[in-house]
Parts: C-alpha cells; structure tokens; sequence
C-alpha cells in the first residue's frame, strides 16, 4: 500500500489490518515483523512521512467501545479512541469531572480536536502535548489490552512498552477532584494541579509539569489541609514541589534556568488560584 499526504516524499508500502475485536488486534500485533495502531493517525501519517517503515498497520477503530466515556461513583473512564473534542462535549465527563470538560475545551486546534484521540494523543510520546500531564495530575491509570486480560497501568509507562494497545484511561474518584492548568507559557512549559478533595480539605496534591522535560513529570503528595488555605500555603508547597522535580531541559525554546524558575512561578500562581476556586 502506497499512501502520499501533502508531501512529495512517499510512505513505504505496509499490511493495512482491521480487527474487528481486542484479541485479533493483540495478535496481528504480536505476529513477526513491525506494527503500529491506527485510531486518528495524525501522529502516526506524520511519522511515517518522515521514512519510517512498518510492515503492519493496524487499523483499531473497528474494534467496539474504544471510544465509549462512562463513570460511576468511583471512576471516570475515558476510552483510548474518545476525540479531544467529545471529551470536552461529554455529559458524562461534564457530570464527573467538570474541571476536565472544561479546560479540554482549549486543547489543540480543530482539525486536531474533532480527529485527534487521548490514546493517540498519549502515546505519541510527543513532550509538547497536554494528555500525559493532564492524566498524571489526576491520577489516572491506563488500561492496556493483553493477550488474557486488560492491566492497568501508570501512563508513565507507557513509553516504555513500545506498541502497547492502550484501551482507555481511569481517574479514580472523579467527585473528589479538582484539576487546574496554567498553560499561558506554551510552548516552554505547562503545568497541572490535580487536588482530592473531600469535606472541602485537600487530602492529596498532585504537580504535572510538560514541555519543560523530555516527557512530563509529576510530583505527588498526601496533604490535610482546608482548601481555603491553599493560596496562603502556595508558597511553601511551590518550593517543596520545585526541590522534587528533576532539572528541566535547555532548548530553542527556553533555557533550563528559565523553565526552573517559572515553573515556580506558575505552580504558586495555580495553587493561588485553586484556593480562591471555592
């Protein structure tokens, strides 16, 4: 199969594969040979342009339910193939997690939101994109299909894993957290506040920085403290933050020194304002 897209460069013939089911997609995956899953492929057309080669692409919006949203009293899940844009329109993520829904809305441009998945927007391992950070600071697990079962893991490690069929994402707890972003310093940093709340106390608090780091990092820690006086604590918690990250990169963006001190900046600033949310 020959595929050219708005380039003069031609992508390498590759097997196109529609499973129709989770297994059949684990299999042709696992079989000899190269592999890549396909959902919205605005990454993946974008690799495969630059000479990268397959022998197998894998077409996985057939298969059903990877694109379903559902919660319950204790979890939010957000399935692998949901577009950015369905997110942020989800009655069911605006019920749950309205915090979500609502910074969602400012994700990416059009043409990315109505095509682009969490999934795929996760497992591009691109540093630049909001998915990974967004999920760490709420805490979320990915699901991952298996040849037997589906695992939950940490998204974090999911880069390691290679061409992992990630099937969704879920947050725990969805009516106790709160999440927050400052993202006005795109494109040298960003940074995520995820907060559990219950009884109007902040029990845990969780730091996603991207863009600063070859992949986002999260810094997370049990507090017990009452939501109001975040702002007054945004100080101290910034600078225990800040000791907990690792140091930030230098590129033709920023330098390290700079990425340092705004994400400072912009974590107290975030804190300052989820204190005064109530």
């Amino acid at each position: 199969m020959l595929v050219g897209l708005r380039s003069r460069r031609q992508i390498a013939p590759f097997t196109l594969h529609r499973p129709g089911s989770l297994a059949e997609a684990v299999a042709l995956r696992d079989a000899p040979g190269t592999s890549a899953f396909l959902a919205g492929g605005i990454d993946l057309i974008d690799w495969l342009k630059h000479g990268n080669t397959i022998d197998r692409l894998i077409r996985i919006d057939g298969i059903p339910n990877l694109a379903e949203i559902a919660s319950d009293s204790d979890s939010l899940r957000i399935g692998a193939l949901a577009t950015h844009a369905a997110i942020a329109d989800s009655a069911v993520v605006r019920g749950a997690l309205p915090d979500l829904a609502a910074l969602w809305h400012g994700v990416s441009n059009p043409r990315v939101r109505f095509a682009g998945t969490i999934g795929g927007n996760v497992m591009a391992g691109n540093a630049d994109y909001d998915g990974l950070p967004a999920l760490l600071a709420l805490g979320a697990e990915a699901e991952i299909a298996t040849p037997t079962s589906i695992q939950r893991i940490p998204p974090a490690r999911l880069a390691a894993l290679g061409p992992a069929l990630v099937t969704g994402f879920v947050v725990p707890s969805p009516a106790t957290q709160l999440l927050f972003a400052d993202r006005s310093l795109r494109p040298a940093l960003t940074v995520w506040l995820g907060l559990a709340v219950t009884a109007e106390r902040v029990t845990a608090l969780r730091v996603a920085v991207g863009m600063a780091h070859a992949a986002p990092v999260c810094v997370a820690r049990a507090l017990d403290l009452p939501l109001v006086d975040l702002g007054g604590e945004a100080a101290g918690l910034a600078a225990a933050t800040m000791h907990l990250l690792p140091e930030p990169i230098t590129d033709g963006r920023a330098s390290a020194a700079y990425r340092r001190r705004m994400v400072g900046v912009l974590t107290r600033r975030i804190l300052i304002w989820a204190g005064s949310s109530t």
